[in-house]
């Protein structure tokens, strides 16, 4: 028996562009009203079941105008009718039959991207809705609508931030994936930057050494490897071999013992995203600077080392993480001047390698910075055009 062929139903708006019907638009139309989802698939299923071929979205919205107004009253029907006069906006994916809804928030978090801050991305954001609906795009193709946000953030802003937007809108074409390593000492505000960028660069995957450090303490004994099983700035201490020397010195020895143990696991994590061609996020205070370089022929290794030099400001955030964690800043200020001592090597030892130094005291301003760094070394390394 021959297969029923399928019936291809198109809308034609009123510019006199053609796009495939979908269920599932106008499914997110009807929940609006206040329909349930059931509800509303019924509406649906029953509205594309009276047409065929063609039809203009003016005769569409009398169709499930009048089909609303038979099963749930005239008050649903008009409310559906003014929804759709204040005409969505519809982004079209690449295969040309997915539409989802425009979002001002959507698109202000990628302009974020380009290191412009919350306010002023919104606002361009919507000039851009703004300006969709003076033209009367209400489908609009998701690569026009990047081609429009280049155009509005070269004029606003200039090039270098058009061309740090389209950076990341490339990204999942890249043939290597991004690993951003962010290093540093105990309390600089490692978690929050990593955190931050994760989120403004849409880069899903995230690591901490000090995640990693807590799972090898559960599969390696403390009687076999005792540096990992004490804090960073507490190693020197556990570390036996090393004998008598100075207090610093031992400091120092124990943090570089209990790092190079710790590596191994943030290496086959890293290791797993590039088989993988997935970005990542490291921060972590063992990622010494130039560890991973051997790394930058399998992916794009952007690393950089935080850092808060004004002492006081840097005590004071142990106390703020009270608040916030279960974690006392007793511990912590205790261990102070070994916390410094670490800062110090790391700082150093950045500098040695031209490791890019960012100094965290406004975290603003501290997030734009990084993502200046790592949008301008990408940028470097793939080549963007406008």
């Amino acid at each position: 028996m021959a297969k029923k062929e399928k019936r291809k139903r198109y809308v034609i708006d009123s510019s006199g562009e053609k796009y495939p019907f979908s269920k599932g638009v106008l499914v997110r139309s009807l929940t609006k009203t206040g329909l349930s989802i059931n509800e509303a698939y019924n509406i649906a299923d029953e509205v594309a079941a009276k047409f065929k071929g063609t039809i203009t979205s003016e005769d569409l919205t009398n169709l499930v105008f009048k089909v609303l107004k038979n099963q749930y009253g005239k008050k649903i029907a008009e409310k559906y009718k003014q929804l759709v006069e204040e005409k969505e906006i519809l982004v079209v994916e690449a295969d040309g039959k997915t539409f989802v809804p425009f979002s001002r928030g959507i698109l202000a978090g990628s302009i974020r991207s380009a290191g412009v801050d919350t306010q002023e991305a919104f606002e361009i954001a919507k000039r851009i809705a703004d300006y969709l609906r003076r033209k009367g795009k209400f489908r609009i193709k998701r690569a026009e609508l990047r081609d429009i946000t280049v155009k509005f953030l070269k004029r606003k802003l200039g090039k270098e931030y058009a061309q740090r937007y389209l950076l990341w809108r490339q990204m999942k074409r890249l043939d290597k994936p991004v690993i951003i390593l962010i290093g540093g000492a105990t309390g600089v505000g490692k978690s929050k930057l990593a955190a931050e960028l994760a989120g403004i660069l849409e880069i899903n995957r995230m690591a901490s050494t000090d995640s990693i450090r807590e799972v090898m303490r559960k599969m390696i004994s403390k009687e076999l490897v005792p540096s990992i099983h004490v804090s960073s700035y507490e190693a020197g201490d556990v570390v036996y071999k090393f004998g008598e020397m100075e207090k610093e010195q031992k400091i120092l020895y124990g943090f570089l013992d209990q790092t190079e143990k710790v590596l191994t696991g943030v290496e086959a994590v890293i290791n797993r995203a590039i088989k993988e061609n997935i970005s990542l996020i490291v921060e972590g205070i063992h990622l010494i600077p130039g560890v991973f370089d051997r790394l930058k022929e399998k992916a794009y290794v952007i690393h950089l080392i935080l850092t808060t030099l004004d002492e006081e400001i840097h005590k004071s955030r142990f106390k703020s993480r009270e608040k916030v964690s279960q974690r006392t800043s007793k511990k912590y200020l205790r261990n102070f001047k070994a916390i410094r001592l670490i800062q110090d090597y790391l700082y150093k030892t950045a500098a040695e390698k031209n490791i890019p130094i960012v100094e965290n005291i406004d975290f603003d301003q501290t997030r734009e910075k990084a993502i200046e760094i790592i949008t301008e070394k990408m940028i470097r390394e793939v080549g963007v055009k406008i």
